[in-house]
């Protein structure tokens, strides 16, 4: 791992396998994993489509931006976040100065993954899921790719294969 990094923002549409490739560098690496969604659940001690329907999405969102900023501290971790992390501009700010990745996956597959979830509270009541997953990755890709400083396609690609892309990426900037 490249000096001077000390933790790993992963970022992107729900469905782009953030808390499955952050275990995976968690492990390979040896770092701890603090997933935002997890840590969420576990402060709470509720559900994220509980918080969705009790505190509404501004809600989940303070939350989603209180934990954010816990992680400031942390040494030798990977952050799986939020999909939606990136609506706010303070995270946005936040995550620009960070080791953020862009885990980038396309409506179509992040649809087909998401065919059989049912705690994604911004799909509950949704009809057409591509629609929908197309319309919020539109509206977030801007707040994506200015708080990532690395992009990784991790559509139709194991996550072995992207953890080991991410690694190589980050030995890469260092050179």
């Amino acid at each position: 791992m490249p000096l001077g990094i000390s933790r790993i923002y992963l970022i992107g549409l729900m469905g782009a396998g953030k808390s499955t490739v952050g275990k995976i560098l968690a492990r390979t690496l040896d770092w701890k994993l603090f997933d935002i969604d997890h840590e969420i659940e576990a402060s709470t001690g509720s559900d994220i489509p509980t918080i969705f329907e009790s505190e509404g999405e501004d809600g989940f969102r303070d939350y989603e931006s209180q934990v954010l900023l816990q992680t400031a501290p942390l040494d030798k971790a990977i952050i799986p976040c939020g999909g939606g992390i990136v609506i706010r501009e303070e995270n946005v700010e936040f995550l620009s100065d960070e080791v953020a990745i862009w885990l980038d996956l396309p409506p179509a597959e992040a649809a087909a993954r998401l065919e059989h979830s049912d705690n994604r509270p911004l799909l509950e009541e949704c009809n057409d899921t591509l629609n929908k997953l197309t319309e919020i990755l539109v509206a977030r890709s801007e707040s994506y790719a200015k708080a990532a400083k690395i992009r990784i396609n991790s559509g139709d690609r194991s996550p072995e294969i992207i953890a080991s892309e991410i690694l190589k990426e980050l030995e890469m900037q260092d050179g």
